[in-house]
C-alpha cells in the first residue's frame, strides 16, 4: 500500500510538471538597449565610407608614387606617410563605438585632410594635384553622408561646427594628428555626455561590431606595416650605420674580453680559488638547512603517516558498528515480516475453514429442510381436503 502511494505522488508530481512546462517562459535578459535604425545606418555607411576613403588613398598616392623617381627619399617618403596617417587616422574616427562620434570625426577628418592640401601647409607638398582632387572629392563624399543620415537642421547645425573646427584645429604637416571632435560637437549642441552615452547594442550588433573591427585589422595592417618597411628602408641609411658601430664595440669588449682571459690564465686561476673559498660558508650553510628541512620532513611525513593509519581504524571501526547495527535491523525487521505473514496466514485459514463449513451445510442440508417444509405443506393441505 505504501509503495503504491508513494508511485502515486511521483507520477501527479511529473504530471503537474508535464502540463506546467508550457506556462513556462525561459527570457534571457541581455540588460542592453538596441541600436536605433537611424544608428546602424550611421555605423554601417560611415564604416563603407571608410573603405572608400581607404582605397582613393591608397590610388592617388601610388600615381603620385611614380612621378618621383625611385631613389628620391624625401618625396617617396613623404607618399608613404600619407598613405600611412591618413589611413590610420581615419580608422580611429570612423571605427568607434558610438555611431554618431565615428560620423562626426570621420566627416572633421576628411575636412581637416582637404584643407591642408588646398589651403594649408601641404599645399604645395607634390609636384602633381592627385593629393589635392582626392582629398576634396573625399571631403564632398563625407559632407554627402551626413547631409543623408542627419535631420535638415541638425546637419546645418554640424556642418557650421565642422567648418569651424576645422579652422580652429588644422593639420600641420603629414603627421595627421587627429583631433576628436564629438565632445566640442556636443558642447555645441548643449547635449550632456551623460545624455550622449550610447549603447553597445544587443548582443548580434556588438559581435557585428567586433567583426567589423576584426576585418579591417586583417586587411589594413599588413598594408601599412609594409609601408611603414618601405619607409624605414628609404632612410635607413643613418640607423644601419649607427647598428654597424654598436655591433662593432660590442664584438670589440667581447674580444677583449676573451683575449684577458687567455693570456691571464695564473690569475683566472687564483680567482677561481678565491671564490672558492668565499663561497664555501654559503654551501656549507644551506647543504646544513637543507638536511635539517629533510629532517623535519621526514618526521612530519610519519606524524601524516600515524594519523591517517588512526583515521582508518576508526573508520573501519565505525563502519563494523553500522554494519552490525544494520544485520540487527534487518534480522528484526524480517522476524516481524513474518509474524505478521504468519498471522495473516492464520486468519485466513480460519476464515477458510468457517466459508468451508457455510457451504458444507447449504449444500446437504438445504435440500432436507426444503424437502420437510414442502412435505409437511402437502399434508396439510391433505387433511384439510
Amino acid at each position: 500500500m505504501a509503495i503504491f502511494r508513494f508511485r502515486y505522488w511521483v507520477t501527479a508530481v511529473l504530471l503537474c510538471l508535464v502540463s506546467g512546462c508550457s506556462l513556462l517562459e525561459v527570457k534571457i535578459d541581455s540588460q542592453t538597449v538596441p541600436l536605433t535604425k537611424q544608428e546602424l545606418n550611421m555605423r554601417i555607411m560611415t564604416r563603407e565610407y571608410a573603405q572608400q576613403f581607404f582605397a582613393q588613398v591608397e590610388q592617388a598616392a601610388d600615381v603620385l608614387h611614380s612621378r618621383y623617381p625611385a631613389r628620391d627619399s624625401i618625396n617617396q617618403s613623404y607618399v608613404l606617410l600619407w598613405k600611412i596617417n591618413a589611413e590610420e587616422g581615419l580608422q580611429s574616427a570612423a571605427y568607434q563605438v558610438s555611431p554618431m562620434a565615428s560620423l562626426i570625426d570621420t566627416w572633421v577628418f576628411a575636412k581637416q585632410m582637404a584643407q591642408f592640401y588646398t589651403d594649408g601647409a601641404g599645399k604645395a607638398l607634390f609636384v602633381s594635384s592627385e593629393a589635392q582632387a582626392v582629398s576634396q572629392h573625399l571631403a564632398k563624399e563625407a559632407e554627402k553622408l551626413a547631409q543623408t543620415l542627419l535631420k535638415k537642421s541638425v546637419f546645418e547645425q554640424s556642418k557650421h561646427f565642422v567648418e569651424t573646427f576645422v579652422a580652429q584645429y588644422p593639420f600641420a604637416d603629414l603627421s595627421m594628428i587627429r583631433t576628436p571632435a564629438y565632445r566640442a560637437w556636443l558642447t555645441a549642441n548643449q547635449i550632456s555626455a551623460e545624455e550622449a552615452v550610447t549603447t553597445l547594442g544587443t548582443m548580434p550588433e556588438a559581435i557585428g561590431d567586433v567583426s567589423d573591427r576584426l576585418s579591417l585589422v586583417s586587411e589594413q595592417t599588413p598594408k601599412i606595416m609594409t609601408w611603414k618597411a618601405q619607409l624605414l628602408a628609404l632612410n635607413s641609411t643613418a640607423s644601419i650605420e649607427q647598428v654597424n658601430v654598436a655591433l662593432n664595440s660590442l664584438k670589440a669588449s667581447s674580444d677583449a674580453f676573451k683575449d684577458f682571459i687567455d693570456n691571464n690564465p695564473e690569475y683566472m686561476r687564483q680567482l677561481a680559488e678565491q671564490m672558492a673559498v668565499e663561497l664555501q660558508p654559503l654551501v656549507n650553510d644551506i647543504d646544513s638547512k637543507a638536511e635539517q628541512r629533510l629532517v623535519q620532513l621526514s618526521v612530519e611525513r610519519q606524524a601524516l603517516e600515524a594519523m591517517v593509519a588512526r583515521e582508518r581504524q576508526e573508520i573501519a571501526l565505525i563502519v563494523s558498528q553500522e554494519r552490525a547495527q544494520f544485520t540487527q535491523d534487518i534480522n528484526k525487521a524480517s522476524q516481524e515480516v513474518v509474524d505478521l505473514a504468519m498471522t495473516k496466514l492464520i486468519e485466513l485459514i480460519k476464515s477458510t475453514i468457517l466459508y468451508f463449513v457455510l457451504f458444507i451445510v447449504v449444500i446437504f442440508f438445504a435440500p432436507l429442510g426444503l424437502g420437510y417444509m414442502l412435505g409437511k405443506r402437502s399434508a396439510v393441505r391433505a387433511s384439510a381436503g
